[in-house]
């Protein structure tokens, strides 16, 4: 039997964006073929159409989750750091990185640096990361909105999932130990 969280009947009603949809309105989670028997591990990357609860999260075997928020990457007027200087500071609190492999904007210049302190925080960790990159949908009626700001705040969470992608990779050829 599943277990799932219920809250009190005595609880106020979640407001209607807190809700889960209907079961006729979430999409599968794994379309038939996605994932073959002898290749569980191949697709990482992957989105979702509703929230995942930390219950959710839990279950699926993640130990860690790290959140980095998109619509922080766009640019503003009363920002002092650019997008891509705030994308940097933030990778690299989240994720731990010595001030000195801190790079001072995220871009092809320092992306082995950025690569090198995301290699660094994947090794030793224990356990499943899962790295949740929020506020990714584009257009009206987003956190991102659209036009050239969201255009710069997508390229740079491009630029991020290059970099994970890379990092784990060349650490996972390195055949590291307590690899996240």
């Amino acid at each position: 039997m599943e277990y799932r969280p219920q809250r009190p009947k005595s609880a106020a009603r979640r407001p209607q964006s807190g809700r889960r949809p209907p079961a006729s309105l979430v999409p599968e989670r794994y379309p038939a073929g996605l994932l073959d028997a002898d290749d569980d591990e191949a697709h990482w990357l992957f989105s979702t159409a509703y929230r995942l609860t930390t219950t959710d999260i839990a279950l699926a075997g993640f130990t860690t989750a790290i959140l980095l928020d998109a619509s922080r990457w766009k640019p503003n007027v009363e920002e002092e750091l650019s997008p891509e200087d705030t994308a940097a500071a933030e990778i690299a609190y989240t994720f731990g990185f010595t001030e000195q492999m801190t790079p001072p904007t995220i871009s092809r210049k320092y992306r082995g640096m950025v690569v090198a302190g995301l290699q660094k925080s994947f090794i030793g960790r224990g356990g499943d990361l899962l790295i949740i990159f929020q506020n990714t949908g584009y257009g009206d009626g987003t956190p991102l909105g659209d036009g050239e700001d969201a255009l710069t705040a997508m390229n740079i969470v491009a630029m991020a999932l290059e970099c994970i992608n890379a990092a784990y990779c060349g650490a996972e050829a390195e055949g590291a130990e307590g690899l996240a």
